[in-house]
């Protein structure tokens, strides 16, 4: 009969073979000795939550964006047993803490989920306008630039363009999945799988679409108004009985937060 510490280990490792098989977007991965979940290539299908509960919860979370990539990817050192530390985020620049932001949206062949979720920043219930954000029409008149799609490659000089045309200080918003690592469409000969691959970004919002709170949250964090509060790719000052959400498919899309991995790296008594 194997000691309960055996059978832990062989459940982890059913778990992570399992999570590996379910996702249909390789979110999931195991290289090196590392087994990590990157929250920006989740699509929000929910099969981890459904199929490995005990290991992948569902976090209702808006407070999802970050200023660095790395914070977007939870990462679990299997030798060591437990989860690796990217260390505190960059502050936002402080050249962009203004009273009012005026932003230009770039569509760089999305599918127009994220671009409907912008578009609800102005209605009644998001208000935008109460806390200073506006869209212009021209980027010479932008404090910002809010990017969605994979960046096709017919898109990207007009991205680059319109970055150029920008007015110094000025910073740049990845919203969603797509816009931060290409999404479904990563590997294709037609994207550049990601605006960072094109122009400077100061932070990102993930989801699947990202959720209008979740968008308003990245440019609050843009601004200075608020902390970023996802790192390592888990929440903090949070209790979620020792897993950490899993934010792609989830905290920012339009069901909430699913996610968190892996089972506590504590053997049982």
């Amino acid at each position: 009969m194997p000691s309960p510490l055996h059978r832990y280990q062989a459940e982890f490792f059913k778990a992570r073979a399992h999570l590996l098989r379910l996702c249909p977007s390789g979110a999931f991965r195991e290289e090196g000795g590392v087994f990590q979940l990157d929250l920006a290539r989740c699509v929000g299908c929910g099969r981890c939550v459904l199929g490995r509960p005990e290991a992948v919860e569902e976090v209702k979370r808006l407070e999802v964006a970050v200023t660095r990539r790395e914070d977007l990817v939870q990462r679990v050192d299997l030798d060591r047993g437990g989860f690796l530390d990217p260390g505190p985020p960059p502050s936002p620049r402080t050249e962009l803490r203004l009273p009012t932001l005026a932003f230009r949206e770039v569509s760089a062949g999305d599918t127009g989920i994220a671009d409907s979720e912008i578009a609800l920043l102005g209605n009644p219930f998001n208000d935008m306008g109460r806390f200073g954000f506006q869209v212009v029409a021209s980027p010479r008149h932008a404090d910002a630039l809010l990017v969605t799609g994979p960046v096709s490659r017919n898109m990207a000089e007009a991205l680059r363009r319109t970055y150029e045309a920008m007015p110094e200080p000025k910073g740049v918003v990845a919203v969603g999945n797509e816009a931060i690592s290409g999404g479904v469409f990563v590997g294709s000969p037609q994207v550049l799988s990601g605006v960072d691959q094109v122009v400077p970004v100061d932070v990102y919002v993930p989801g699947d679409p990202p959720r209008p709170g979740a968008i308003l949250h990245g440019l609050m964090l843009l601004v200075g108004r608020m902390t970023q509060r996802l790192v390592g790719g888990g929440f903090a000052l949070s209790s979620c009985h020792g897993l950490a959400p899993h934010s792609g498919s989830c905290a920012a899309s339009s069901q909430g937060a699913r996610g968190s991995f892996p089972p506590s790296t504590s053997p049982p008594d």
